[in-house]
């Protein structure tokens, strides 16, 4: 049995796109579950954890995780809690964090946030907005091609 005290946790959404972690922070209510429904509808994304993330380091990579008996669950207001298809453990390459709008910079200088010593790629998008899920693709590629934030 897992010792969920010595995993760090955090209050979030994940996902594979583009073969690429994501991971997607946000204050209730800010969109992230939203977002996630949207990639996962599109084609674009699959869940890895819906409202907690596990995150174990291993070297020089975050492990993300759903918390044991939720794998492939998503809560959804208004529908309730949902099955599908989902992969875990994947490793963590960005961050979203969603905020609302007037937050969101025109042109966002490198942002990093900090998880168990290691730096990841933070972007800020406004989590209600219709092209956040599109955004949050194209993020994934630029980063692929080491060209986010190079605006």
């Amino acid at each position: 049995m897992t010792n969920l005290q010595n995993i760090p946790s955090l209050h979030g959404n994940c996902l594979w796109v583009n073969e690429t972690g994501v991971l997607i922070l946000g204050d209730a209510a800010s969109g992230k579950t939203e977002l996630a429904l949207t990639m996962i509808n599109s084609g674009r994304g699959t869940l890895v954890a819906d409202d907690q993330v596990i995150i174990k380091r291993q070297h020089k990579i975050l492990m993300v995780r759903p918390p044991e008996g939720l794998q492939g669950l998503m809560q959804i207001h208004g529908i309730g809690i949902v099955n599908f298809d989902n992969i875990a453990p994947v490793p963590l390459h960005l961050i979203i964090e969603l905020v609302p709008h007037t937050d969101v910079p025109l042109i966002p200088e490198k942002s990093e946030k900090e998880i168990q010593g290691l730096s990841l790629p933070l972007l800020k998008l406004a989590g209600h907005e219709a092209s956040s899920a599109d955004k949050l693709w194209l993020a994934t590629n630029l980063l692929k091609k080491e060209m986010l934030f190079n605006g």
